[in-house]
């Protein structure tokens, strides 16, 4: 009876023993398999072909150019040789309404190191209303204004010069009708805005003007009237215009 109980318990821890074993060495196989893959990504990896990419990139990279963001030398500011111009104004009084719509050709008649002189030759239709009585005038100006560059990129310049205008029109009054005509000398002033080498926008009015009005009603004579008007008010329009260049020396 004792033999048959110690057999079976040899048998049972040789079986124990057995399976432990079997399964050590089954770890140690999965273990050795996990290194030799681990071993082998790191010693596969082609790493050749980025450090080809990096050098290649360093050596082609593109080069920012800094030319927009320097401040520009006199040599190389272009002012436009021809220019054409359409805008419109408008003027606030205390109980008048002033506004134009305007159009003018620009000719650069000399260049310096950061301006340029124009002589300008525009028209512009004039409308007044104040009350019951309304006018419209059409004027003809000639102007010599310099374009003086202000700002490092040249985006901004300085506009100043003088005009001489002669104009003609009609007030009406009710029923009545009186012909005129003005004769204006101003002094201009007012800005440039570069959008593109093409394209730009300017804001004008007069610093100060000097209008002499000769009115002829329709009951018969004539009277004369003068007026100096300073800065922006009734007479003294502020306008905008769009300006395009036609050459660009």
């Amino acid at each position: 009876m004792k033999t048959k109980f110690s057999y079976v318990i040899s048998t049972v821890f040789l079986c124990f023993f057995m399976q432990l074993n079997a399964q050590s060495e089954f770890f140690n196989d999965l273990n050795l398999n996990q290194k030799e893959i681990k071993a082998e990504d790191f010693t596969n990896v082609e790493t050749g072909y980025i450090l080809d990419d990096f050098k290649f990139f360093t050596e082609n990279k593109p080069e920012l150019s800094l030319i927009a963001y320097e401040e520009q030398k006199p040599e190389d500011i272009i002012f436009a040789m021809q220019m054409l111009a359409i805008g419109a104004g408008l003027g606030l009084g205390e109980d008048e309404t002033l506004w134009c719509l305007h159009a003018a050709y620009y000719y650069k008649l000399r260049q310096f190191q950061r301006s340029a002189l124009y002589a300008s030759l525009g028209l512009t239709y004039n409308g007044l209303s104040i009350g019951d009585t309304t006018q419209s005038l059409v004027d003809l100006q000639l102007k010599f204004l310099m374009f003086h560059t202000i700002s490092r990129l040249n985006e901004i310049r300085l506009i100043y010069g003088l005009l001489g205008g002669y104009g003609f029109g009609s007030e009406k009054f009710n029923s009545l009708t009186t012909d005129f005509t003005r004769i204006t000398l101003a002094v201009i002033v007012g800005f440039q805005l570069m959008l593109s080498t093409r394209w730009s926008l300017a804001l004008e009015t007069n610093l100060v003007a000097h209008n002499r009005w000769t009115f002829k009603p329709e009951s018969g004579g004539e009277f004369k009237n003068d007026f100096t008007n300073f800065l922006i008010n009734k007479n003294n329009l502020l306008t905008l215009s769009l300006i395009f260049n036609l050459g660009k020396k």
